[in-house]
C-alpha cells in the first residue's frame, strides 16, 4: 500500500514558497520577493525566505509505515527607512498574514485535491533583528510544522 504523501522536505518547502509567492501582493504590507532558502543579500524588502529545516521519520503502524515530521522556517526580512516601531509592526503584520494564509490550507494541497501533509500549521513566531552583509534587518521567523505518513519499500 502506498500513500500519496511526499517524504521529500523540498516538496513541502516549495509548496510553501509557491503559496506565499501567489499571495504576497495581498498582504497588508506587500512582500516584494520570495525565495527558496535563506539569502545573504536582498535587492528589496520586505522579503521572505523559506528554508527547509529538520525532518524526522519514525516507524509507525503497519509494517514499513513511517511517520514523517517536517519543520520548515519562514524568514521575513524588512529594512525600511522609517522609525523602528513602524518597521517592527510591518514585519509582524507580514508574519501574521503568512500564518493566516498557511492556516487556510492545513493539508497543504498543491492547487488541487491532493493533500501533501496530514496536517501542518505555524507552530511559533519569533521576532528580532538579523545582521546580514553589513545591514541590519527587522526580522521574524515562523516555524512550520507538518506531518504525513509514507511506506518504506518492502524487501
Amino acid at each position: 500500500m502506498t500513500y500519496p504523501y511526499p517524504a521529500d522536505p523540498t516538496v513541502i518547502t516549495q509548496l510553501l514558497v509557491d503559496k506565499i509567492e501567489a499571495a504576497k501582493a495581498t498582504f497588508r504590507i506587500p512582500v516584494i520577493d520570495v525565495y527558496y532558502g535563506d539569502q545573504d543579500m536582498f535587492p528589496h524588502t520586505p522579503s521572505v525566505c523559506v528554508e527547509t529545516g529538520d525532518k524526522t521519520r519514525t516507524l509507525e503502524g503497519a509494517p514499513n509505515m513511517t511517520l514523517n515530521e517536517f519543520e520548515i522556517y519562514v524568514l521575513i526580512y524588512h529594512n525600511k527607512v522609517q522609525d523602528n516601531q513602524s518597521t517592527r509592526k510591518e514585519t509582524d503584520q507580514i508574519a501574521y498574514d503568512i500564518e493566516q494564509l498557511v492556516h487556510q490550507d492545513l493539508q497543504l494541497r498543491n492547487g488541487g485535491l491532493t493533500p501533501n501533509v496530514i496536517h501542518g500549521f505555524i507552530r511559533s513566531h519569533e521576532s528580532g533583528y538579523t545582521f546580514k552583509k553589513d545591514t541590519l534587518y527587522r526580522s521574524a521567523r515562523l516555524t512550520y510544522y507538518g506531518k504525513n505518513k509514507t511506506s518504506l519499500p518492502t524487501a
